[in-house]
């Protein structure tokens, strides 16, 4: 359990030095949209600052499928999603960004459900290996589904695009994360070198480079456009509560046996809907990009 938190820990810190280092490298370049994927994709991979901080991000699902052999979801997640505090003091204080009183409300919400979530920690039912690839795949389409749903309608709704790209981003990666989960209990069952074969012939890694393709066109894009104090923390929390809950479902990690814990996180899960809300029907930021993707 221990290690499970330190490589938590590693993770969420490698993820937000690759995101910040992500934005700066996207910020010097020349406008990159979802319309575009072929030009996205030269311009990134001719970058050797976005390329570092791709490599960093490599690194960082590394450490998250071994934090998931080691710890249960919730765990993982929790720690992992309370880097979002980082993520907006470091985009202050290095990208000069800055945020509304109403987003502030709203990150302070969201930060506010990481605890109730995190209170849960050690309280859950259980571990439980469940989990078949076909059930994993249903809670994957579903998920893909709904990203593009969210995309199109929230593009048009909201007045800040930070929002759009964080949400639909968010179950972008909340799918590939789920992917690696999966692979993590393949890890318990067969072993490190036992479940290489078994991963390949599962859909996992093949679901897993779909879904971090399109998410990664989709969140580069919000770099560009959108200040990441925002766009970061709405993807992450998202990711990670989507991958909480899934969890929950697929892989028999339940809720927790105290009512009173229990009640927690749920009220986790529903204000990270209030605080995503919050910043979704507030004022624009002053370095939001309003034009269409």
């Amino acid at each position: 359990m221990i290690l499970g938190i330190v490589f938590s820990l590693l993770s969420s810190a490698c993820f937000n030095i690759n995101n910040l280092m992500e934005k700066r490298a996207v910020d010097m370049m020349s406008e990159i949209t979802v319309r575009r994927p072929g030009h996205m994709v030269r311009s990134l991979l001719t970058s050797r600052l976005w390329l570092a901080g791709f490599s960093i991000g490599i690194v960082a699902i590394g450490l998250l499928v071994i934090s998931y052999s080691l710890a249960p979801t919730v765990i993982v997640q929790s720690i992992f999603g309370a880097g979002v505090i980082l993520l907006v003091l470091a985009s202050r204080r290095y990208l000069g960004e800055h945020l509304t009183r109403r987003e502030h409300q709203g990150l302070f919400v969201i930060v506010l459900a990481l605890i109730c979530v995190s209170s849960t920690i050690g309280a859950a039912s259980p571990r439980s290996n469940a989990g078949s690839p076909a059930a994993v795949l249903i809670v994957s389409a579903v998920a893909l589904g709904a990203a593009g749903l969210m995309f199109k309608t929230l593009r048009s709704a909201l007045k800040d695009p930070s929002v759009t790209f964080g949400i639909t981003s968010g179950l972008l990666y909340g799918v590939a994360t789920l992917q690696t989960k999966a692979a993590s209990v393949l890890i318990e069952r067969h072993g490190d070198s036992g479940a290489i074969p078994v991963i390949l012939s599962s859909p996992y890694p093949y679901v897993f480079i779909i879904a971090s393709t399109l998410g990664l066109i989709t969140f580069q894009t919000g770099l560009k456009r959108c200040r990441i104090a925002v766009v970061g923390p709405v993807t992450n929390i998202v990711a990670s509560i989507y991958v909480v809950a899934a969890g929950m479902a697929i892989f028999g990690e339940g809720l927790p046996r105290s009512p009173i814990l229990t009640f927690f996180r749920i009220l986790g899960f529903a204000l990270v809907l209030l605080g995503s809300w919050i910043l979704a029907v507030g004022p624009a930021g002053t370095n939001a990009v309003t034009s269409g993707p």
